[in-house]
């Protein structure tokens, strides 16, 4: 009978340590995804800003691209009004030409027929002018067709002469413009360049959020998966582990710690120590300064951690045979609830907050989560 029972003990204590195993690993993947997601959301956060801050240099590089073409646009306004000003200086040069041509053709046959009267003899002339006079005056004549011909035809040369230099002004300044316009593409040409790689640079920063974001999205699934499972294995275990506790509970202090075994007020009635306090104390209080570790009692999970203005910060505990331990007045919480924690696990740092005299552990054993189930814990542990 005594070996049954003892395998029974043997049993139920190697699924106590199975099941805190299981809590554990559950709780160490929780812990590594919910550090993977802090990591992707910075991630994403340093991509997302660099993103921004190219989006914003290629509305810079736009903005200049813009003000190139503007003055391209400028500049082949003016080489269109220049072609439009030299086709009309060759115009007026061609019709310069054909006037001084004909001007020339003009003079060319005048004098031709001078030429042909050159082979009349002065005698011929003498003898057919009624007079001397009449003689005189003919020559004279011609003379002067001829010098007002000769006239004609420098102001003619000399307006086409003008013509094409002006001509060669406007192909020159054209030839400029042309210049000018070509620098502009270039500068252009580079910017468009640029602005390229950074749209490229865009590119791969937006698929990288989109990767980025996936992993987020897929460690959200996980971390809510994995405190599912916590949340229904402490579920579980609450409702399911009601087998005898095994031995007793362990100090819930170490022996190195400074006053560990230092009772300043025991459990049961009590003169109120100060306002707000009670005079009925369910619980045994040991002194010990702030900052001293505060060790698991037992093997079991933790089922709630938090804060009031009475407790100062707490945390409850949950173990076998429905036997639950409270630890009160704590300056620092190290579990979370659902946790799994082992015997002699440091789960808080001891300190004064909430109603108190000053720093201690206010020490509780339940025989339930609720109150008034408190019992004396020295009947389950001692130093």
């Amino acid at each position: 009978m005594r070996k049954k029972i003892i395998s029974i003990l043997l049993i139920l204590i190697l699924l106590q340590m199975t099941c805190v195993s299981v809590f554990a690993t559950t709780r160490s993947d929780l812990n590594n995804a919910k550090n993977n997601l802090s990591t992707a959301t910075k991630n994403k956060k340093a991509v997302t800003a660099e993103k921004e801050t190219i989006l914003n240099e290629i509305d810079d590089l736009e903005d200049e691209i813009a003000g190139y073409q503007a003055e391209i646009t400028e500049l082949n306004s003016k080489i269109t009004k220049m072609e439009k000003n030299i086709k009309e200086k060759n115009k007026e040069i061609e019709k310069l030409q054909e006037e001084y041509e004909e001007k020339k053709q003009l003079l060319a046959d005048r004098l031709v027929a001078i030429y042909e009267q050159g082979r009349i003899t002065f005698l011929d002339v003498l003898l057919a002018s009624d007079n001397i006079w009449d003689y005189i005056s003919m020559s004279s004549k011609v003379q002067q067709l001829t010098d007002a011909d000769n006239e004609q035809m420098d102001k003619v040369e000399a307006q086409k002469n003008e013509v094409e230099r002006a001509k060669k002004a406007l192909e020159k300044e054209k030839k400029e413009l042309a210049e000018s316009k070509k620098s502009v593409q270039d500068k252009q040409a580079k910017v468009k360049v640029a602005k390229d790689k950074k749209e490229a640079k865009v590119a791969n920063l937006t698929a990288e959020q989109k990767k980025l974001q996936t992993q987020i999205n897929n460690y959200n699934k996980e971390i809510q998966k994995l405190e599912e499972e916590l949340a229904k294995a402490a579920n579980d275990y609450n409702n399911s582990y009601t087998g005898k506790f095994v031995g007793t509970l362990s100090w819930p202090l170490s022996k190195s710690s400074p006053g560990y075994k230092t009772i300043t007020s025991y459990y049961g009635n009590r003169q109120v120590p100060i306002a707000g306090a009670t005079s009925n104390h369910r619980a045994i209080d040991i002194g010990v300064p702030t900052g001293t570790p505060v060790l698991s009692a037992g093997n079991g999970i933790v089922i709630s951690t938090g804060y009031n203005s009475a407790r100062g910060y707490f945390v409850i505990i949950k173990h076998a045979d429905n036997l639950y331990t409270l630890y009160q007045h704590l300056s620092k919480i190290l579990v979370s609830r659902g946790q799994a924690v082992s015997t002699g696990k440091t789960i808080a740092k001891s300190g004064s907050s909430g109603i108190g005299t000053g720093p201690h552990l206010h020490f509780e054993v339940r025989k339930s989560q609720y109150y008034g189930s408190e019992v004396n814990p020295l009947d389950y542990c001692h130093w």
